[in-house]
């Protein structure tokens, strides 16, 4: 069984939403979109999602408390926040509450797909450092075959 990478992506702009779907689809993952912190921390509890990709400004919900209960509900999920306006603090708090990562969209594209490999392999990390009673073996196994996809994805060092 080989499992595909599955990223939610929550950003309330068609446009930047758009694009950004379609790269990470085009890079063989599985993308979930909604519009806003409530659609995602709902769907999160529907669907198996590995990582978070989110937008700073969601119309209903502070980032840093999006980011608390995502890690609450399920804390093997990676969540990587997304400004078009940086700034420190954002940057600051957003590390602060959890998340993986704090990106300038349009100019960290370049970076966008190592960095999403890279939380992928920290959930496959989290899924590996447990042992699994025979509930969880199916789980384990299908976290641990998208590792070894995971690590086709990321750049080699020459």
């Amino acid at each position: 069984m080989n499992m595909q990478p599955i990223v939610l992506l929550i950003d309330d702009e068609r446009r930047s939403g758009g694009w950004l779907g379609r790269i990470v689809r085009l890079a063989g993952y599985i993308c979930y979109q909604v519009e806003s912190g409530l659609e995602a921390l709902n769907l999160l509890e529907k669907k198996e999602i590995h990582v978070v990709m989110s937008d700073v400004d969601l119309p209903d919900m502070d980032f840093a408390d999006f980011v608390r209960a995502v890690k609450i509900k399920r804390n093997y999920v990676e969540v990587i926040m997304l400004t078009t306006h940086a700034s420190v603090h954002e940057a600051i708090k957003a590390i602060k509450s959890g998340a993986f990562e704090y990106l300038i969209k349009g100019t960290d594209n370049d970076v966008l797909l190592p960095l999403l490999a890279k939380a992928n392999e920290n959930v496959c990390s989290h899924f590996e450092s447990f042992q699994c009673d025979s509930h969880d073996d199916v789980l384990w196994s299908g976290f641990n075959n998208k590792c070894e996809h995971e690590e086709s994805r990321l750049p080699r060092k020459n």
